[in-house]
């Protein structure tokens, strides 16, 4: 990597304290002292409350040049949608914590290692990326989704996630199973591409890694080509059919009959009746009308 030239430009450092298992004082020593010895005057701010870090962004972003977050994929999109309100973007920089971290995972970004980030950020190259628009408002960095087991992130206690990371969420996967209703649903996009069934799972991803689990080839998923990667799978007939359905999904499987990828740059979604949807693996609400869209290259992050 080529090591970048930092000396006297600023960086707003934005730490959410829950995330992760390190205490918050060694997060800051670690970050501070490789950004001051590179040059960058470093501010820090940690987050209270969810919606903070958006908050302080779109407030203060427009006096750094890069702006990095110490978080999960949730405090990531918090910053993403913050960034989208300036009209001068700095460089984003992304040191993960959470407990799923599918972006870092996408973006090739060390989890849980405070160093080997920084050195991405330090030495890496800011890479253009693309950020979606949900239902005209919100802003996501890598995936909306709807159905099968999208609600364990967030019905996940962070204590839990904190100790066991990802492993967490299998204590909640056998409700989620018994949980699965059909969505019945018609699809639209850009392309002209007309879907509508009954399914158990839907995603809007620019992202090779769902869940933790679920794998898309990187080949197929350009993160700054202005589309996304529509994955559906059908509802199915019984649990059986179910574990096979998810069990080709991770074996990146997608001519089995029940399951579709396709890329879109926009797609609407008119569903039969109001149903729960993330953004970013947080709650999104209950809705039966979605649109997501494309914004093509709408931000920079540092990623090998």
């Amino acid at each position: 990597m080529i090591k970048n030239d930092f000396d006297g430009k600023r960086a707003l450092v934005v730490i959410n304290p829950i995330s992760g298992k390190r205490t918050t004082n060694q997060q800051l020593f670690d970050i501070t002292d490789l950004f001051s010895t590179q040059g960058l005057e470093t501010t820090v701010y940690t987050t209270r409350c969810r919606g903070d870090a958006k908050e302080l962004v779109a407030k203060r972003g427009s006096d750094f040049d890069i702006i990095v977050c110490r978080g999960g994929d949730g405090t990531f999109n918090e910053m993403v949608n913050g960034v989208m309100q300036l009209e001068k973007q700095p460089l984003l920089g992304y040191i993960p914590a959470g407990s799923t971290n599918d972006l870092a995972r996408t973006l090739r970004i060390p989890i849980n290692n405070n160093a080997e980030a920084i050195d991405v950020i330090l030495n890496g190259q800011p890479l253009y990326n693309d950020v979606g628009i949900f239902n005209g408002g919100e802003y996501f960095s890598y995936i909306v989704s709807c159905g099968a087991f999208i609600d364990i992130a967030f019905n996940t206690p962070q204590t839990q996630k904190n100790r066991w990371g990802r492993m967490a969420y299998f204590a909640y996967a056998p409700a989620a199973i018994r949980g699965i209703k059909p969505i019945t649903m018609q699809i639209t996009t850009a392309e002209g591409q007309e879907i509508e069934g009954t399914f158990a799972f839907c995603s809007v991803t620019n992202s090779s890694s769902i869940g933790g689990t679920i794998k898309l080839p990187r080949r197929l998923v350009g993160l700054n080509d202005g589309k996304f990667e529509l994955l559906l799978a059908r509802y199915p007939k019984n649990l059986a059919e179910l574990g096979a359905t998810f069990s080709r999904a991770m074996m990146q499987d997608y001519k089995h009959p029940n399951l579709m990828l396709l890329h879109t740059r926009r797609a609407e979604f008119k569903l039969a009746e109001p149903t729960v949807w993330t953004v970013d693996g947080e709650n999104g609400g209950e809705l039966d009308h979605v649109v997501v869209e494309n914004m093509q290259n709408a931000i920079q992050i540092f990623r090998r």
